[in-house]
């Protein structure tokens, strides 16, 4: 072993910064400028050592299992080299039994980040890579990331520092089996209404030949009800085995999107015996769902889902410290602000299990890209090398998370074009059709449909844009807002606080865009702290709702969905997130959680300022994502002057179907003498208020780019990714 120079506590999962934060070796990472001061990390090779006790019985046998080591790293075992290994997401599993001790120790030699791949892309390539970092400052410190393939939020983006990482930032473990060992559990389902048919594929190890059971039972795991099993014998031959088993299921309970009705899961036990004895187990949830996509609406069990939701980065920038509980937080706020998909970005990670596990179990539909974001001017390698790598790290994502019913879709990653990086996304595609070919595959996104529309906030467009977006999906739109001044206060220097300069744009801040859009909510005055923050976060929330509500409406068309950019955050930052990260959420998280009430009554009338004696024509439409319908129901509309009082009221009588959006009926008021007039919208079904809606007709943002922006934009299109 190479010689050390101390040692140090570590945990696992965990990260070599995080370790060194708690041995107070390094400052606050959150704090200010903290990732400056931990550059030094990357340029050193980190060993982590656990010592631990094994007894084995004659017969058995031991895997060790790594499941995720960032990112080039080397194993040991009792000072045997087990095996180098370069990748983030693909786990290492090494059988170990002829290795293992009563007294053993396990070291992981873990390369710093300064030897990171930077060879894989060509001349070109690289000049081009060098130029668009500089160009659009996303990873300019690390131009070469493409070469590597990591979580690519780690070189730098606009809402997390440059601070790439390293560490086994997920679960390890040993496991004894008896005489067998199972690789691979793969289950295929055929679900039509009132049955459903599953093949069980299994993949094992036998130490020996012989005669072998292979078993499984599928029994209700969230619900009381009969179980059913199957079993096949087989001649095992020394070495890799495979079985299939296939189960018949009367009348399943299908798992369901949290608002579509249960999400039901079942405990699938797989075995493997021997004359009776049991050599190795392995225990599934499953939950029984055909998912499709048609066109761009989601279809569960034949019935269409409305994605209504956010986009899902890294909950840490350190992503070895994202636990159970930091899950649960965010996805408990992801499930009351009535969210039913979350797409997690290509720049970021596959996350651990516990994350899958939760919205199996909250009925929370997952859209999951491979790690690949932005390649603008440039494009991803093309070296048969990097190909393998990418091939082995797909595959591995996929095998680990094909189990779970929240999975709906994959997609190849985010902001690329899938015609100039067409060996990539062959690559991506052919491993999920050999690995898990019933679930939808994209390119990438956008592209064919869906829409990433910055127009608002990175072009500077007014809100009133979001309703010229065509796009029959919305996967990506937002603006960015501040969290509270004492939030703030909690990772900014009190002479960075106000007014904002480059202690903000560290951290996220893109300060001509937030003066731009907070501009109409400032009102007169002196403009303080607290009144920019209300200012900027009251925007953001405007202009979400604006977005929210067009796609909405627009499922009359065949719009399949709206994911806001984005829930959370992976650092203190000033970004696009509704929750800032102390989980506090922003008054834009109530908007969104409104906006995304399955059932909502949605006015649209024209973004214009409206004074005294204006007319103001309104359209009114009642947006049903339940699977039932609505008869009987009224719309009330109320114009309110600036004490509440009503001057105009208002009262529709519809149908509405299920599954549907519903136009209500149109009405045009003229408006009294006055300002800051307010409409109110309620939806009444049954005596019962199942939807409120609000709209300030005081408030518009009629602000136009300048021809320096509208120039910078047109720049941007010539590079989007084609």
């Amino acid at each position: 072993m190479e010689r050390v120079a101390e040692w140090l506590p570590a945990a696992v999962p965990g990260n070599v910064r995080a370790d060194l934060l708690r041995a107070n070796r390094l400052p606050d990472l959150f704090w200010d400028k903290g990732p400056e001061s931990a550059r030094w990390v990357d340029d050193h090779s980190w060993w982590l050592v656990h010592d631990w006790p094994a007894s084995l019985s004659a017969g058995q046998r031991v895997r060790l299992v790594l499941r995720g080591v960032d990112y080039l790293s080397d194993v040991f075992l009792n000072g045997r080299h087990l095996g180098s290994h370069e990748g983030m997401f693909s786990p290492q599993v090494y059988d170990v039994t002829e290795h293992v001790a009563a007294e053993n120790r396990l070291a992981v030699r873990i390369a710093g980040s300064r030897w990171l791949p930077r060879d894989r892309s060509s001349a070109g390539e690289k000049l081009l890579n060098i130029l668009e970092a500089r160009l659009s400052g996303l990873a300019g410190r690390f131009p070469h990331r493409r070469d590597t393939l990591k979580c690519q939020m780690s070189f730098g983006w606009d809402f997390a520092p440059p601070l790439p990482t390293m560490g086994i930032w997920d679960a390890v473990y040993a496991i004894v089996s008896d005489g067998a060992f199972i690789r691979d559990v793969s289950v295929s389902q055929d679900v039509h209404p009132g049955e459903a048919h599953l093949e069980i594929d299994v993949t094992f190890d036998a130490a020996v030949a012989g005669p072998l059971v292979v078993a499984c039972r599928l029994e209700g795991e969230s619900f009381q009800g009969p179980g059913v099993s199957a079993s096949r014998e087989l001649e095992a031959v020394p070495g890799a085995n495979r079985a299939r088993l296939r189960l018949a299921v009367p009348e399943p309970r299908l798992w369901w999107p949290w608002d579509h009705g249960e999400p039901n899961l079942y405990r699938l036990a797989v075995e493997v015996q021997a004359g009776g004895r049991l050599l190795d187990g392995i225990v599934e949830t499953v939950g029984l769902r055909r998912i499709e996509m048609d066109g761009w609406t989601l279809r569960v069990n034949g019935r269409p889902v409305y994605a209504r939701g956010a986009n899902w980065v890294p909950v840490n920038i350190l992503p070895g410290r994202a636990g159970e509980d930091d899950y649960r937080a965010l996805l408990t706020l992801a499930r009351e602000a009535n969210m039913n998909v979350l797409r997690l970005w290509g720049g970021g990670l596959r996350e651990k299990r516990a994350f899958y596990d939760l919205c199996d179990r909250l009925g929370i539909l997952i859209w999951q890209e491979f790690p690949f974001a932005c390649a603008f001017l440039t494009r991803f390698p093309r070296s048969e090398g990097y190909l393998h790598l990418v091939r082995s790290e797909a595959r591995a994502i996929v095998r680990d998370l094909r189990q779970h019913a929240c999975l709906a879709l994959w997609c190849g990653g985010n902001e690329f074009s899938p015609r100039r990086n067409e060996p990539l996304v062959s690559a991506l595609r052919e491993v999920v059709a050999a690995e898990d070919p019933a679930r939808p595959f994209l390119p990438a996104s956008p592209a064919g449909g869906d829409s990433h529309f910055w127009g608002v906030w990175h072009n500077f467009l007014p809100p009133s844009a979001y309703r010229e977006d065509p796009a029959r999906f919305g996967s990506e739109f937002g603006l960015q807002a501040p969290p509270d001044p004492g939030v703030l206060a909690r990772f900014l220097p009190e002479a960075s606080l106000w007014p904002p300069a480059k202690g903000w744009t560290y951290h996220g801040a893109g300060l001509a865009k937030l003066w731009r859009y907070a501009r109409p909510f400032l009102g007169q005055g002196e403009v303080t702290l607290d009144r920019f923050v209300q200012a900027s976060q009251r925007a953001q929330a405007h202009g979400l709702q604006i977005a929210i509500e067009h796609h909405r409406r627009a499922r009359a068309q065949g719009d399949g969905g709206a994911l806001v950019w984005q829930l959370n955050e992976p650092w203190p930052a000033i970004s696009w997130a509704i929750v800032d990260f102390y989980r506090n959420p922003k008054p834009a998280y109530e908007a969104v959680r409104r906006a995304f009430n399955p059932v909502l009554v949605s006015l649209d009338y024209p973004l214009r300022p409206y004074r005294g004696g204006d007319t103001v024509e309104i359209d009114a439409w009642v947006l049903n994502d339940t699977p039932r319908a609505l008869p009987g129901t009224r719309v009330e509309i109320v114009l309110e002057e600036p004490g509440g009082r009503p001057a105009e009221m208002a009262r529709l009588d519809l149908e509405v179907a299920a599954n549907a959006a519903a136009h209500a009926g149109r009405l045009a008021w003229r408006l009294p003498a006055g300002e800051r007039w307010r409409l109110a919208a309620r939806l009444i079904h049954g005596g019962e208020v199942l939807s409120a809606n609000e709209y300030e007709l005081g408030i518009h943002d009629g602000i136009q780019p300048t021809a320096w922006q509208r120039l910078r934009t047109r720049l941007a299109e010539l590079v989007a990714p084609a």
